[in-house]
C-alpha cells in the first residue's frame, strides 16, 4: 500500500514542509486499495504519481518514494525536487533558484537532516561546478571544483583555521590526485607532486620566505 508521506526538507534555517493527502492509501470497505496513476519514462522506467497541483510525489512499483517535485511559481516546471530514492528521508534537494529550467544548486543531508555539503553551477550549466562540504560547527570545512562537469574533482581547497591550508590537485583530470600544496599565511610553503602516477608523491618542493626553493626526492 502507498503512504503519504510527511517529509522535511531544510534549506539553511528554512523548513519546507511536503504534505500529500492521503487518499491514495487505501480502499473503502472491503474494496482493494487503489494505485496512483502511472507514468512510463523514455528510459522505460515505470513509476506511481500523486498530483497536488504544485507537489508531485513519485513511487516506484512497491510503494517506496523516490522523489518529490514542487513547482513554487506555478510555470508547470519544477523548481525544487527533494530526492528519496526509495528512504523516508529526502537526502538531496535541487533547486532551481532562477527557475530557468535548470538546477542551480544541490544541498546533501543526512538522514537527521543535517546539511553536509552543498553546491553551486557557477556557469549556469545544470550541473555542480562547486561543492562547499560543510563542517561539524556548520562552516566551509572544504571547497572542491568540477569545471568541466565529469563527476571527478580536479582540485580541492582545504580550510584550516578559516583560511585555504592545502589544495589537492588532479592536474591531468584521470581521477586521481598528484599534486598537493600546503599553504600558510596565505603563502605557499611546500609542494609534493606524484610524477609517475602511483597515487604517492615522488618530490617534494619547499618555498622559503627569501625565495629559495628546496627540492627533496621522495621516491626513485
Amino acid at each position: 500500500m502507498l503512504r503519504s508521506p510527511m517529509v522535511f526538507v531544510r534549506r539553511g534555517s528554512t523548513v519546507l514542509v511536503f504534505a500529500l493527502a492521503a487518499g491514495a492509501c487505501g480502499g473503502l470497505g472491503s474494496d482493494p486499495p487503489q494505485l496512483p496513476p502511472v507514468l512510463k519514462f523514455a528510459d522505460g522506467q515505470i513509476q506511481h504519481i500523486i498530483d497536488r497541483g504544485p507537489i508531485k510525489a513519485f513511487y516506484d512499483k512497491w510503494g517506496r518514494l523516490l522523489r518529490i517535485e514542487q513547482d513554487t511559481n506555478a510555470d508547470g516546471r519544477p523548481d525544487r525536487i527533494a530526492r528519496h530514492d526509495g528512504e523516508t528521508w529526502a537526502h538531496r534537494l535541487e533547486i532551481d533558484v532562477d527557475f530557468d529550467g535548470s538546477t542551480d544548486r544541490w544541498e546533501d543531508y543526512t538522514e537527521g537532516g543535517k546539511l553536509t555539503r552543498f553546491a553551486v553551477a557557477l556557469q549556469h550549466d545544470g550541473y555542480p561546478q562547486m561543492w562547499t562540504v560543510v563542517g561539524d560547527d556548520g562552516t566551509p570545512a572544504r571547497y572542491e571544483y568540477d569545471r568541466d562537469g565529469d563527476a571527478k574533482i580536479e582540485r580541492a581547497e582545504v580550510v584550516v583555521g578559516g583560511r585555504i591550508g592545502r589544495v589537492e590537485l588532479d592536474t591531468n583530470r584521470d581521477g586521481k590526485l598528484d599534486r598537493w600544496q600546503d599553504w600558510e599565511g596565505g603563502r605557499l610553503r611546500q609542494e609534493s607532486m606524484d610524477l609517475d602516477g602511483d597515487g604517492r608523491p615522488d618530490r617534494r618542493l619547499a618555498y622559503a620566505a627569501d625565495g629559495r626553493i628546496t627540492v627533496e626526492r621522495l621516491g626513485p
